[in-house]
């Protein structure tokens, strides 16, 4: 079969791209509209339930990660004197938020906003360099899209993940695999992605001998927890508290984390990846749709969820 039947012509890339561009330009005015309009007229629009309901978790993940903060690096673990939260990324994740931490919230929090733009918009507009057939870049944009709205509204740290993950990717193609080993390591922060060699090993795209590439960085990066075990300790500790489901609606909540849609950020760039090296055009085809319908729904179906949770306990 033809592979490139459905590769993507230049005027038609360009298309894609501005339509994306514009929708992360919509969603990343309209949330900050809101947040701002929240912020000065907390008062008068406090008690009215639709907007009590989309402020109650907006920015939550960022007010979370700069409380968590408070400890310091060496008693990141511990427990946190302004949050019910624990520490569970790897410690590392410290020193890349600290420089957000040492400024105001109030003024951090719009940085972070306007890195997390820009992060976007470079990736919407260099990501035909990986892909040119128009179903998987059509799948990158929207599922992107999807976890972009999910992670602003939340103010997360997966468009963090999704920047490492596309450098990581590009530093391969390019025969860096040094480099493409450390921006592994760096999105490991959030410990699942320690997938990504594999997934690279599936693909063809490393042997089992390049594996040296991105082990040796994450061991590196991980010393502190050889020196101090107790540390390791810790954060593993924190792992089993997140995921313990005896109380109430935890299971929920573990499950949320799990699949929560801001993650659609870097699963966008994981499924572009698989998606991409699989040679057979019509198997490609029909995983993608495959892939795409079944995110989509589920997408759908926990926001349901979550608004029943919302509307009625």
């Amino acid at each position: 079969m033809e592979l490139n039947k459905l590769a993507v012509d230049k005027e038609t890339r360009q298309h894609y791209t501005l339509l994306n561009i514009l929708a992360i330009i919509i969603i990343t005015i309209a949330l900050i509209i809101l947040r701002i309009l929240f912020t000065f007229f907390q008062e008068e629009l406090s008690g009215i339930f639709f907007i009590d309901l989309l402020m109650k978790n907006r920015d939550l993940n960022f007010r979370t990660n700069y409380d968590l903060m408070q400890n310091g690096v060496f008693n990141y673990y511990e427990e946190n004197p302004l949050i019910n939260e624990s520490a569970i990324y790897l410690y590392f994740w410290y020193f890349i938020f600290y420089p957000f931490y040492s400024i105001p919230f109030e003024v951090s929090i719009y940085i972070w906003d306007m890195l997390r733009f820009i992060s976007m918009i470079y990736i919407t507009i260099n990501i035909y360099k990986i892909v040119q057939n128009r179903n998987d870049l059509l799948i990158f944009f929207v599922f992107s899209s999807i976890g972009y709205f999910a992670d602003m509204y939340l103010n997360n740290t997966n468009w963090v993940i999704q920047l490492f993950l596309y450098e990581s990717y590009i530093q391969l193609e390019k025969e860096r695999k040094y480099l493409s080993g450390i921006f592994f390591a760096l999105a490991t922060f959030k410990v699942i992605l320690i997938i990504m060699p594999i997934i690279y090993i599936i693909n063809r795209k490393i042997k089992a001998r390049d594996l040296i590439y991105y082990i040796l960085p994450l061991i590196l990066i991980c010393i502190p927890y050889i020196i101090f075990p107790e540390y390791f300790l810790s954060m593993v500790s924190n792992w089993v508290q997140s995921g313990d489901t005896s109380h109430g609606l935890s299971l929920f909540s573990v499950v949320w984390r799990l699949i929560q849609p801001a993650h659609l950020m870097f699963i966008s760039i994981i499924a572009l990846i698989i998606l991409m090296n699989i040679k057979n055009e019509n198997l490609r085809n029909k995983l993608s749709f495959i892939i795409y319908t079944s995110v989509f729904i589920g997408w759908v179906l926990i926001w349901l969820i979550i608004l029943g949770f919302a509307f009625f306990f």
